[in-house]
């Protein structure tokens, strides 16, 4: 365990050294924070509410949700395994005396965390400033803690799943992007669940993608109840350790490919 600690550590203080990406990427996510909150307010130009949220609550949506593309919130992470695949350094990865998954896991952690301190913060702060998105109230905070970190793991199951296809494709990019898409619709990136229709939103509530991003929004935003919380949790926790089981098996999976090619 003090290996994975020590790798997520080293992450995020790797992270710290990129100051002008992040930079840029508190301005881009600003920029379409505020794109979208635009067409919030002309939608809701004659007032009221649309499915149960009112304007304040869609803006604050539309912040929390361009703040967790930090942590994977919009597209798949950690491409860095698909791409010691394709270089072959993952052969000297997966014969160290580690775990293979863990180590990524933990990469992946300590990176996502500078993320969700530094770049998410900041652009929820610039909505907060400039467009009133709510603030959370204490207990708000204390329910999402939980729920953002089972949230990662549920992104970086998933990530790790569609990265390891690079095992048994000669390009996998077709597979990343179709995944994205998923990804940042079914997740409920890109508009509430609520404003989905029925069927819709049925399909949404069955797949993984809204844990990642949907569930810890609503959380955040004070938009559950208490019973509600802890379905949302234990569903995410579901999801975490069902695409944690999936994303080993293939692992387990690409190895023996790998032995085969080895000879």
């Amino acid at each position: 365990m003090e290996l994975y600690l020590a790798v997520a550590a080293r992450s995020f203080r790797r992270a710290t050294t990129y100051r002008s990406a992040y930079l840029a990427g508190i301005i881009t996510n600003a920029f379409f924070g505020a794109l979208v909150c635009f067409v919030y307010q002309a939608l809701y130009a004659g007032g009221g509410r649309v499915a149960g949220l009112s304007l304040n609550d869609a803006i604050s949506y539309a912040w929390t949700t361009q703040s967790l593309i930090s942590i994977g919130g919009a597209w798949i992470v950690s491409a860095g395994i698909s791409q010691s695949i394709r270089s072959g350094d993952v052969i000297t990865d997966l014969s160290r005396p580690w775990s293979f998954y863990l180590y990524w896991l933990s990469r992946s952690f300590g990176e996502r965390a500078f993320n969700l301190l530094v770049r998410g913060a900041l652009t929820y702060l610039v909505g907060v400033l400039y467009f009133g998105a709510r603030l959370p109230a204490p207990a708000d905070l204390l329910a999402f803690l939980p729920a953002i970190i089972l949230a990662m793991q549920v992104s970086f199951a998933f990530s790790f799943m569609v990265n390891l296809t690079a095992f048994w494709l000669l390009d996998s990019t077709g597979v990343t992007l179709l995944s994205n898409v998923m990804l940042t619709f079914l997740s409920g990136f890109i508009l509430p669940v609520a404003f989905f229709p029925p069927a819709l939103q049925a399909l949404v509530h069955a797949l993984p993608f809204e844990s990642i991003t949907g569930l810890p929004t609503q959380i955040f935003l004070g938009q559950l109840a208490p019973a509600q919380i802890a379905r949302a949790l234990a569903t995410q926790a579901a999801w975490a350790a069902a695409l944690t089981a999936l994303g080993l098996a293939m692992q387990a999976a690409a190895m023996r490919k790998v032995v085969v090619q080895g000879g």
